[in-house]
């Protein structure tokens, strides 16, 4: 006699066919799994090209603003932050990521505002360059940026980096050290335009830092990096403008310059800002349909491209030595993201340090690949967010 385990364990071996004479549910017989790798890799093909070509134009647009003679960065970038703030409000209606409450005013004042803070000097700084060096000469000096922001976590006791790290950034430094010093001897380098540019590196490295060291164990999605960081971030940089960029361009109008340039083509300084905006999207889906190493080879392809660019359309004078010093800090750029994508090769001494080190290593890898302007790194999401809701993911 079967007891009533064994009849319906005896049920189940004997099939569905059995299970349902004897009163029992049949079962679903399994359905093959739908084939998403095609379409996964063409949602990834399609908007990562669509990245590439939103950035560039961020930074292309931008650059003839201020060829133009609209020489106001701040106005220009509290612009594009404030498209991508209201851009988040899309994203989170397109992508499902809900917006939770705002953080209260104690995380906002201890976490929130300074990371914007940084930002808003990132941007401006990083925009201000475009007013004083080439555009190719500035995505080749953009492959520095990485072993500044490794210097910033190693010093802030986040980061410790193993030989072949150090080696890539050796290859960073020395192949961008070599274009300097070429582009230093010629008549169109503005010493204010590098210095600018080093300003915005060491803000841009320490909102990553910064980031770490005052998180607050929340995480923030995309949408929500977009919302509560790229919005103060925005407010900043028009009070910034407001105070000190407005009357030159109010006063500058009656001669046909500063707001009367907005008058007379409202469109162009519109677009750019919208553009901004499209970035964060694409960047989004791009990064969440691929690889963040396949992120970054698109962004050094993408820079490739702004160089060749600047060289045809500005007439930007590049020679050989600074292909080649720039050939030199890509390869070591792709070798530091290789790395940064893999397992620490130390052990951390504690396990408390333990997350706090991989996070700050891959924020550093994150900062952005070479030639990412501050502009559109933090229209991509640099300001925070990123892939499934990871605030350590980014893509200037």
């Amino acid at each position: 006699m079967m007891t009533g385990n064994n009849a319906d364990e005896g049920i189940r071996r004997r099939g569905p066919s059995v299970a349902a004479a004897a009163g029992a549910p049949p079962t679903a017989p399994p359905q093959p799994a739908r084939p998403v790798g095609l379409s996964r890799l063409l949602v990834g093909i399609l908007s990562t090209l669509t990245w590439m070509l939103f950035s560039s134009a961020v930074i292309i647009l931008n650059k003839q603003l201020y060829a133009g003679g609209f020489a106001y960065p701040s106005t220009v970038t509290g612009a594009g932050q404030l498209f991508s703030a209201l851009s988040g409000f899309l994203l989170a209606a397109v992508s499902g990521q809900r917006l939770r409450p705002p953080p209260g005013l104690r995380v906002f004042l201890r976490v929130l505002l300074p990371i914007a803070a940084c930002t808003a000097c990132s941007m401006y700084f990083g925009n201000m360059t475009y007013l004083y060096l080439s555009v190719s000469f500035i995505q080749i000096l953009k492959a520095f940026t990485p072993a500044i922001t490794l210097a910033l976590c190693v010093a802030a006791g986040l980061e410790r980096p193993s030989g072949r790290l150090l080696v890539a950034i050796a290859m960073i430094v020395g192949g961008t050290a070599g274009a300097v010093l070429v582009e230093s001897g010629a008549p169109s380098f503005r010493l204010v335009g590098f210095m600018a540019f080093m300003a915005s590196s060491l803000t841009e490295a320490a909102r990553v830092v910064g980031a770490e060291l005052l998180r607050d164990g929340s995480k923030y999605n995309t949408a929500e990096s977009l919302v509560y960081i790229g919005g103060p971030t925005a407010a900043l940089l028009l009070a910034i403008a407001a105070v000190w960029e407005w009357p030159e361009a109010v006063a500058s109008a009656a001669y046909g310059k500063g707001f009367a340039m907005v008058a007379r083509a409202p469109w162009t300084f519109i677009t750019a800002p919208m553009v901004s905006a499209l970035v964060n999207m694409s960047c989004f889906f791009a990064i969440n349909a691929t690889s963040s190493l396949t992120f970054k080879v698109a962004g050094c392809v993408k820079n490739v491209a702004v160089v060749a660019y600047g060289v045809v359309a500005h007439g930007d004078a590049i020679t050989a030595l600074q292909v080649a010093g720039y050939a030199v800090s890509v390869v070591g750029f792709t070798l530091y993201s290789q790395l940064k994508m893999a397992p620490l090769n130390d052990k951390p001494t504690s396990p408390s340090t333990n997350h706090k080190l991989t996070s700050a290593a891959t924020k550093a890898a994150d900062t952005g690949p070479p030639g990412m302007a501050a502009a559109d790194h933090a229209a991509a999401g640099g300001s925070g967010g990123g892939r499934g809701g990871d605030s350590n993911k980014d893509p200037r």
